[in-house]
């Protein structure tokens, strides 16, 4: 099923020693302390690093609502600012606003158009360690770029996806990671 996309799959083996704020270890074991928005009522499967600038995020956040509703899946949008000067203030708003995930989905309903567009905000101590903590895991995975997708298959094996994965990639690798006593039948790209 994931043969498919294994070209564009890496299994993860750790964190790189280049960082010493960041222990060695697994990339999976440091994924849960991310300052992170959830998404979906799903067991907790994929995580996705974005910055709020970045339309290839956005088109992945519109791809993945559908699955989300219809295949049981959470999903973890950690954002990083990495793309432009108001990036960090923008993820800082929404890891501070009351309803992260309302946010979320305000911005992304008006990314092109710019009427749901978060405005960049300052961040409290607490979501500045985590955004320094989001970043520094960011790029000590080796990561160059957003969305990065890290997720675990039902096996164990960890894989990571850097760029936005065309529909029928994304469709099968929530495939490969959701409780299949859940899932719906495929569905066709929106």
């Amino acid at each position: 099923m994931i043969r498919a996309v294994a070209a564009a799959l890496v299994v993860f083996v750790g964190v790189r020693a280049a960082h010493a704020d960041l222990p060695k270890g697994p990339l999976w074991t440091y994924l849960r302390h991310t300052a992170a928005i959830r998404q979906g009522v799903g067991r907790t499967r994929l995580y996705v690093f974005f910055d709020a600038n970045c339309p290839y995020c956005h088109d992945l956040y519109e791809a993945l609502q559908p699955l989300i509703r219809r295949k049981g899946l959470g999903v973890r949008w950690v954002p990083v600012g990495i793309l432009a000067l108001s990036s960090y203030g923008k993820a800082a708003a929404l890891l501070e606003a009351a309803d992260p995930a309302a946010a979320l989905a305000r911005m992304e309903r008006g990314f092109h158009d710019g009427r749901g567009a978060v405005r960049p905000a300052r961040a409290t101590a607490r979501v500045a360690h985590g955004l320094r903590y989001n970043v520094r895991l960011f790029e000590a995975s080796g990561a160059e770029g957003v969305p990065f997708l890290v997720f675990r298959t039902r096996d164990g094996r960890v894989h990571t996806i850097e760029g936005d994965p065309p529909y029928a990639a994304l469709a099968q690798i929530v495939g490969s990671i959701t409780d299949s006593s859940r899932s719906t039948p495929e569905m066709a790209a929106p």
